[in-house]
């Protein structure tokens, strides 16, 4: 972790120790500090894998997570293959 990330953390704690994890992770989207656009990239994956997981096959979880995100299936396309960096793990 670096110097800054180590601020940033201490001062996230102090500042906003009552949130929940929910509510901060809103929060640090709301001011910015969290880029909306990769959460939403990984939301769309994570949704897709655990799909595949539970046994649907890869094209159908991504028609599924279309439909559950009320998105393209072509934006669910580049989630899954392109934006490879993206990841919980």
């Amino acid at each position: 972790m670096t110097t800054y990330e180590k601020k940033l953390a201490d001062l996230v704690e102090m500042r906003y120790a009552d949130m929940s994890a929910k509510e901060l992770i809103c929060k640090l989207i709301e001011i910015g500090v969290v880029d909306y656009s990769r959460c939403k990239i990984l939301a769309v994956r994570e949704t897709v894998a655990k799909l595949i997981k539970n046994g649907m096959k890869k094209t159908d979880a991504m028609w599924t997570a279309a439909e559950q995100f009320a998105c393209s299936y072509e934006y669910v396309r580049k989630c899954v293959y392109y934006y490879l960096d993206i990841n919980l793990e």
